[in-house]
């Protein structure tokens, strides 16, 4: 079977061209020209790559990446763009694009990356057989401090059983790794891992995500969608951030719960299901079940077995091998780059706010800037409390970590006119733990 292909493009004269060009080449080649069509495509059809252009109209390819990977994470992606900045290239990658091309395209150069990027997608899916022929499990999380030992121990010891699990643990601290490989051990592995996040998600959406519809159960419904309860069945289900569920949504997910059943928007008939469900939140739900903003009854029933994940400030002689680990991983099979002492003692110096998730994001940016042959350097690091400038030897001085992390977010909002989006990005952290991190130290911002 030929290669399949997905344009996503707004521009359809381009699209079309980008049609001829890998038809003829032998490909089987599909058009797209909005991020609602792209995602409805790749939801029904095997799609090996996607060529994605980062500019469809009012909407963002960047924001739609990373739904594309979530819905085939062996698929390549490559970003077409006429901005071929940095920070953009820097962003595509960290959102799971395997490379880029910049416009106006090049016909051979697009045809040898798109040879390249199958290729991997190739190396993806044998790396993955191998890994359901040698037990179904996914690797370990990275494990050196005691604390995470002892959370590792935790839901190694639950895997084999079908608990509810809930895992708890500020943005970034590995949660979704921990599902992942709790997922891997059980008897579910070789069935389906399915995967939401809660927050920022509107009611109705997130009640058609999760059970589905029926066509006609509301104007747009022009056929029957199955939710995550019906794609999850016989593996595991993790509600990432469950703690942004509405109060609605809550009572369905509790009886789905308890019963293993639902019906779909605007259905009669209850559908049964095996669904695992491993639950995820950053939040204290006790509070939030005073404050009225959490079902007591759900938390009883998600909070069967319960693992704390640590924050990475408090495992710091994880941060140096977990940086050895990304920076192996951003090399993509080529020998890694290796940390200067002055790089090293930036990261190892630094209070990570955005936990595991940030470190990734601070070395995948370095390894993308840092020159073949060279070891990282503090240039190639984004600005980091004890840096007073680029490239500039780290400061000497201490401060608490509270004192730290207080300049860093100073010097963040700074760089970035005190807008909200643009720093949660740079930090790669969320919108709603930089406005956490911005109360509690009473920060100014533009927004």
């Amino acid at each position: 079977m030929s290669a399949r292909i997905l344009v996503v493009d707004d521009d359809k004269a381009l699209g079309t061209a980008l049609l001829q060009l890998l038809g003829h080449v032998g490909y089987a080649v599909r058009h797209a020209l909005n991020a609602d069509e792209a995602l409805e495509m790749v939801r029904a059809d095997p799609t090996d790559l996607v060529l994605l252009d980062l500019r469809l109209g009012s909407q963002s390819g960047l924001t739609l990446l990373p739904r594309l990977k979530a819905l085939r994470p062996e698929m390549a992606v490559i970003v077409i763009t006429a901005l071929a900045s940095v920070d953009t290239v820097v962003e595509a990658m960290k959102q799971g694009a395997d490379n880029f091309v910049v416009k106006p395209v090049d016909p051979p150069r697009l045809i040898a990356l798109v040879g390249k990027g199958l290729e991997a997608v190739e190396l993806r899916r044998k790396n993955l057989q191998l890994g359901r022929l040698s037990g179904g499990a996914t690797p370990a999380p990275f494990v050196e401090a005691e604390d995470m030992k002892d959370a590792l121990q935790l839901v190694e010891a639950v895997a084999a059983r079908n608990t509810t699990v809930l895992l708890l643990g500020e943005t970034g601290t590995g949660k979704g790794i921990m599902a992942r490989h709790l997922h891997g051990l059980s008897p579910r592995a070789a069935l389906p891992f399915v995967e939401l996040n809660c927050a920022g998600l509107e009611r109705e959406l997130t009640e058609s995500e999760l059970f589905g519809y029926e066509r006609g159960a509301f104007t747009g419904a022009v056929g029957r969608k199955v939710g995550l309860f019906d794609a999850a069945d016989g593996g595991t289900l993790f509600l990432d951030e469950i703690g942004e569920l509405d109060l609605m949504v809550q009572a369905k997910l509790l009886k789905v719960l308890e019963d293993r059943r639902f019906r779909r928007i605007g259905g009669v008939a209850e559908i049964e299901v095996d669904v695992r469900v491993v639950a995820a939140t950053h939040r204290d739900l006790e509070t939030a079940v005073k404050e009225g903003r959490f079902r007591a009854d759900l938390l009883y029933r998600l909070n069967v077995f319960a693992v704390r994940i640590p924050a990475l400030r408090e495992r710091r002689e994880e941060v140096l091998p977990l940086a050895r680990r990304f920076l192996a991983e951003a090399s993509r099979g080529h020998a890694p780059p290796e940390l200067s002492p002055e790089a090293a003692r930036l990261l190892e110096n630094y209070g990570w706010p955005g936990n595991v998730r940030e470190l990734r994001n601070v070395i995948e940016r370095a390894a993308i800037l840092c020159p073949p042959g060279a070891a990282i350097a503090p240039n190639h690091l984004p600005p980091l409390p004890g840096m007073t400038g680029a490239g500039a030897a780290p400061a000497t001085g201490g401060g608490t970590l509270e004192e730290m992390e207080r300049h860093f977010l100073e010097r963040s909002l700074a760089a970035n006119g005190g807008n909200i989006q643009a720093t949660a990005k740079a930090m790669g952290v969320s919108r709603g733990t930089l406005y956490r991190k911005i109360s509690k130290y009473k920060l100014a911002t533009a927004d």
